[in-house]
């Protein structure tokens, strides 16, 4: 359990940072002084400090005045294990994804009662982590369905084919692995597009 402490403002010369692992720290400054005081603290007593931005993503501030030796080391040692996915960032980068493919298909008018659709939502997800799926779908893409929707993979690609026969934007494209490319590139592009990264 994290223990919340507000140190309050910030005087010109009476910061000095605790060393509290299970605590998150709020320094409250007035003045570019006191954060210049702070940030030089934190840097002085630890050598590295991570700031997150309104979005949530964290920027890291390393001490350079220790050399590029201590740089390089502080970024292997401690910056780049932090950069492993935590599970609420993957659940989240799943939500991202899901209402990415949400977005496509209402966009390409599938009609969401059909059993293809929700079908094509997941393999969609499973391409857009794994797009070499694509390459050998009735082996590899196709069984993913099956433990969820509880039939054989030939069924997975009738439905799927029923489904793509029955929007109205693809009319002429009819060939199931085309679409699931073309639907894949754009639930990419939408990724992109909205949430800035792929």
């Amino acid at each position: 359990m994290r223990h919340y402490r507000s140190v309050g403002t910030i005087e010109k010369e009476s910061f000095t940072p605790k060393k509290l692992k299970s605590e998150y720290g709020f320094y409250i400054a007035c003045d570019d002084r006191a954060i210049l005081n702070c940030v030089n603290s934190l840097l002085l007593s630890s050598g590295m400090i991570g700031l997150s931005d309104t979005e949530g993503k964290m920027h890291y501030l390393i001490d350079g005045r220790r050399g590029k030796n201590y740089v390089l080391g502080q970024v292997k040692e401690r910056v780049l294990p932090l950069r492993e996915a935590s599970p609420s960032d993957s659940l989240y980068e799943d939500a991202v994804i899901y209402r990415a493919i949400d977005t496509v298909i209402r966009r390409y008018g599938f009609s969401e009662t059909l059993m293809g659709t929700r079908i094509l939502r997941v393999l969609l997800f499973r391409l857009y982590k794994e797009p070499k799926l694509l390459k050998c779908a009735s082996k590899s893409l196709y069984p993913l369905a099956q433990p969820e929707f509880h039939i054989t993979a030939s069924q997975v690609e009738r439905n799927l084919r029923y489904a793509i026969r029955r929007c109205a934007k693809l009319k002429e494209n009819t060939r199931v692995l085309t679409v699931l490319g073309l639907l894949l590139d754009a639930t990419m592009n939408e990724v992109v597009n909205k949430y800035g990264r792929g």
